[in-house]
């Protein structure tokens, strides 16, 4: 079981102050991903999540469609699990910067389609 339900998660992702917060941790990390060495494994695919993330077509949908997957991070769920109240600013603020960049590292390859076997072909 999550460390916060799915009612709260779903309120938090749609909190603005959250999303805006969400996005900009995306935002940072897609400038360090175009920055990467090209040798990193699935280095193309990381590449083009952190093309869309700097130039999205719909910048309400590109948060909303990039938000619920750092709402549902154990990283942010655990942080916001120790929030004072259930109300989405206490969740939002539970949560540091540090936290949402950290969660959206995590998230990275699997939200560009890098899987397991590509980043350590030994592991299938």
């Amino acid at each position: 079981m999550p460390a916060l339900s799915l009612t709260a998660m779903h309120t938090l992702a749609l909190y603005g102050p959250f999303a805006a917060r969400v996005r900009m941790a995306w935002t940072y990390v897609a400038r360090q991903v175009l920055d990467e060495d090209p040798a990193t494994p699935g280095n193309p695919l990381r590449v083009s999540l952190a093309r869309s993330v700097l130039n999205p077509t719909d910048l309400t949908g590109a948060t909303s469609g990039l938000t619920p997957v750092i709402a549902t991070c154990e990283t942010v769920l655990t942080a916001a699990a120790d929030a004072p109240s259930p109300e989405p600013a206490a969740l939002c603020d539970a949560v540091t910067d540090d936290q949402l960049i950290t969660a959206v590292k995590d998230a990275w390859n699997i939200t560009a389609g890098v899987t397991p076997a590509l980043v350590d072909p030994s592991a299938t």
